[in-house]
């Protein structure tokens, strides 16, 4: 099994790249879901977008850290 990068381990708390992309999507601007899903393939997420997520993350009661950001990839078992 893979190792988890933080952008898949922050996609799976916001419930999943369909999710996570509705989740950032404003009335000006929509989040396609293949920037998500390109985000988790380079397994991180632009800078640009942490302080959005971790807000996106609050208002689904979802607690995303700025180190969630930063962590690298957990080992496999």
């Amino acid at each position: 099994m893979e190792p988890k990068t933080p952008a898949e381990n922050i996609i799976m708390t916001l419930g999943g790249l369909t999710k996570t992309a509705s989740l950032l999507s404003t009335e000006e601007k929509r989040v396609a879901v293949s920037t998500v899903q390109g985000w988790k393939e380079r397994g991180k997420i632009p800078q640009e977008w942490w302080e959005t997520i971790i807000e996106a993350g609050k208002s689904v009661d979802k607690t995303i850290e700025l180190q969630m950001f930063l962590q690298l990839p957990e080992k496999a078992a």
